[in-house]
């Protein structure tokens, strides 16, 4: 089984339409009066947990995904000016790598085989699914950021596969000279992102439509 990206702090929701300069202001703002941050991709990482559905469920897997993450941090005085984007080059997710299996515990218990792993991994990354040969990337930047510092509420756009949607989910960020690292937790529906969930056996065995993601971001000032 294999599916597209993506219990959590909060559920993402969808946004209510944001004003036409909003993500623009956002972005001068923050380009303007902010510091740089570079990701570092090395201890940076997108793990997704995808849960097995349908009535013949028990036969399927629950899959771990993990992917690697690279982008730019714009860090003002506010959330409110600050910004971001990053990108998840879709070649990168990994399927039930052991020990990111390992760490989520009893319901990833089952061992999955090599053939297993590199089946699903195919199907993520064909055509009926994540497509990477035409869309390379999965993109996520940020439309506005409120509250404290600390843990803003981010308003984000993500495109995949080319269509653009919505999100809205609280971070955690702790900061240290030079050094950012960026926590968030929160789930997606496939189908708001206009992906099909996975399914075999004529719908006998699915993939669920809710996916859990868990982002640590790592960045470091970035070199003028």
């Amino acid at each position: 089984m294999a599916v597209l990206f993506a219990t959590a702090l909060t559920a993402c929701q969808a946004l209510p339409p944001a004003p036409a300069n909003e993500a623009a202001t956002a972005s001068v703002t923050a380009s303007q009066n902010g510091k740089r941050y570079s990701i570092d991709t090395q201890a940076s990482e997108i793990r997704l947990l995808v849960y097995r559905d349908g009535p013949m469920a028990r036969v399927g897997h629950n899959h771990v995904m993990t992917g690697s993450v690279r982008g730019e941090l714009n860090v003002s005085d506010t959330a409110a000016a600050s910004g971001f984007r990053i990108e998840i080059p879709v070649e990168s997710l990994e399927v039930d790598a052991p020990v990111p299996r390992g760490e989520e515990g009893a319901e990833f218990a089952v061992s999955v085989s090599e053939p297993a792993r590199k089946g699903t991994r195919d199907n993520l990354l064909g055509a009926e699914v994540l497509d990477a040969a035409r869309y390379p990337l999965i993109v996520i930047e940020s439309a506005a950021l409120l509250g404290p510092r600390w843990n803003p509420e981010v308003a984000a756009r993500i495109t995949v596969r080319g269509k653009t949607s919505e999100l809205k989910f609280p971070v955690a960020v702790f900061e240290q000279p030079g050094l950012l690292t960026v926590i968030a937790a929160f789930r997606v529906l496939q189908s708001d992102l206009g992906i099909k969930p996975f399914s075999i056996l004529g719908g006998a065995v699915t993939v669920r439509d809710a996916i859990y993601i868990r982002v640590r971001l790592v960045a470091r000032p970035a070199a003028e």
